[in-house]
């Protein structure tokens, strides 16, 4: 789950900051941000040096949102 990876890969300052540890116990826990705190995170991982791009089909497959699905 990207939200899972979101735990060892964003600095704690910022999960802090911008998001909330959710806690279950059939996936495991996940870092959920909000949709509206997205362009400030943004923001701030690039002033700290981070090359950070948005690739939507790439989180579905990772998430396996399309597994499954039928080509059209």
């Amino acid at each position: 789950m990207v939200t899972e990876r979101a735990l060892t890969l964003l600095p704690q300052d910022l999960q802090d900051r911008y998001g909330k540890r959710q806690v279950t116990i059939h996936d495991g826990d996940y870092l959920e941000i909000p949709f509206a705190c997205e362009a400030e995170l943004v923001a701030e991982l690039r002033q700290r040096g981070y090359e950070v791009t948005r690739d939507d089909e790439l989180i579905n497959v990772i998430d396996g949102f399309n597994l499954g699905s039928q080509p059209s």
